[in-house]
């Protein structure tokens, strides 16, 4: 056999130089490059928390605790008002959040908490935040605008292709969020979860309604989209259902665990002198409770 390393062991090499950000020749590669981006905008990200949670006033966290009950608000009174029959009959059951709010009295008591949130919250950004906080702040409004003001579900299909594309855009920005508020870890962790099962059950949507013919929720009324479902197998029907509950309880989770989540990094600084606080966490461990990881882990079977 010929000396010198063979092709596979080459490429097991190659594979590790990457994954370790260096090209064979000591060289940094395009991942590498990237890792280090990410590291030094996440720097970057802690600093300004750090200076925005050091500047916050009484006032400032009486505005935050607004919000967080308006946020909430919003995302139990507009659904609430769909299932009440208040923009159309029949309604559809599950059903994602941009559906639920994408006409009528839904959409309009969405519009309102939602901008009175961002309301409270903006005038803690303007007075406590940076000049790049507070772009980036200009930024995510902005996203939600887009998102769910011009761009609502059921536009057509270049309308909900950009709708997604904001949603998407608005999701990275909670991301950003988390970490600009030193959001504590369960709450954290219960976004990040509940993202990966959203992600997870939409694909499985999206796979079921090609493989039956059954229109997305944004492109069929209701009961169109039920007469759609009926003539699939049975089998098709449940795993749909199941993937549509499982996007319905996750997106709405995702949500709710940033809101509730939002002020504990400002509750832990200012009763822990700075950082986190062993005591908060497990606290908000308590407050976050088996009974959501219990949700997950349901939502998860769903997809099975």
């Amino acid at each position: 056999m010929p000396g010198g390393p063979s092709a596979l062991d080459r490429l097991i090499s190659r594979l590790g130089d990457v994954t370790n950000g260096m090209t064979p020749n000591g060289e940094e590669t395009l991942l590498g490059r990237l890792a280090a981006r990410l590291r030094q905008l996440e720097r970057r990200i802690d600093d300004e928390s750090a200076a925005l949670l050091s500047r916050l006033t009484v006032r400032d966290e009486e505005l935050l605790r607004s919000a967080r009950r308006l946020y909430h608000a919003c995302s139990v009174v507009p659904c609430l008002l769909y299932y009440l029959r208040t923009s159309e009959s029949p309604t559809k059951f599950p059903a994602t959040i941009s559906f639920t709010i994408r006409k009528g009295v839904p959409r309009w008591t969405h519009h309102a908490l939602w901008l009175a949130g961002w309301a409270c919250m903006g005038r803690v950004f303007q007075s406590a935040g940076s000049a790049a906080t507070r772009r980036f702040a200009a930024a995510m409004f902005a996203t939600g605008i887009w998102t769910t003001f011009i761009f609502r579900l059921g536009g057509g299909l270049l309308s909900d292709a950009a709708h997604l594309l904001g949603a998407a855009a608005y999701m990275v920005d909670h991301e950003v969020l988390l970490r600009l508020w030193a959001v504590a870890p369960p709450y954290r962790a219960a976004f990040r979860a509940s993202l990966g099962v959203l992600l997870a059950a939409f694909w499985r949507g999206h796979l079921l309604e090609r493989r039956h013919g059954i229109s997305a929720e944004s492109f069929a009324s209701p009961a169109v989209r039920r007469r759609q479902i009926a003539a699939a197998p049975r089998t098709a029907q449940r795993s749909l259902f199941r993937a549509d509950l499982a996007i319905m309880l996750s997106e709405n989770l995702l949500f709710s665990a940033f809101v509730q989540g939002m002020l504990s990094g400002v509750e832990a600084r200012r009763g822990g002198g700075g950082g986190e606080g062993e005591g908060h966490i497990r606290r908000a461990s308590s407050e976050l409770g088996h009974e959501q990881v219990e949700k997950l882990a349901d939502l998860a079977a769903l997809l099975d």
